[in-house]
């Protein structure tokens, strides 16, 4: 099998639609910080960019372009009250499953199982797609992500991608 030029599909795809090519992040270096605290012993959140709500939250627009807003999801929320609302993946095994883009169910299963410490009493989804905000995201709602995670004694992260 060949590999996916990703990068290059998506701007192809973009640009054919009128946008100007995505000016990626490149980041020639990232801290490194041991996780040293047993995972049976840890509190696990989940974040994930599927547009997943609760059916008495607001939407995502699922043609929002630069949408900055994140939703909070209890952890005892029967997926069956969640809906997707995302235009930029293909959520067909997501609607027949929504473990698929947020894994709450299992990772339920993973805290009753003591495999995990503690599943963080509520989950982060947001409906990324076409964010070309990238220092609001990093000024405005990761630092109000990081809050809700830090009142939550968060020590590690399960970030979904969509």
């Amino acid at each position: 099998m060949e590999p996916i030029d990703y990068v290059s599909g998506l701007n192809d795809t973009y640009q054919s639609q009128g946008f100007p090519p995505y000016r990626w992040s490149v980041f020639d270096s990232s801290p490194w910080a041991f996780f040293k605290k047993p995972l049976q012993e840890a509190t696990l959140a989940l974040i994930s960019s599927a547009g997943i709500f609760r059916e008495d939250q607001e939407p995502f627009d699922p043609w929002a372009v630069n949408d900055l807003s994140f939703r909070e999801i209890p952890k005892d929320t029967s997926l069956n009250r969640l809906k997707l609302h995302h235009n930029y993946f293909d959520h067909r095994d997501a609607l027949k499953d929504l473990n698929c883009v947020f894994p709450l169910e299992r990772l339920r299963e993973l805290e009753g199982e003591r495999i995990i410490g503690r599943l963080a009493p509520t989950a982060i989804t947001l409906g990324m797609g076409r964010l070309y905000k990238r220092t609001a995201l990093q000024t405005e709602t990761v630092p109000r992500i990081v809050e809700v995670l830090r009142g939550q004694d968060t020590d590690a992260v399960l970030l979904i991608a969509a």
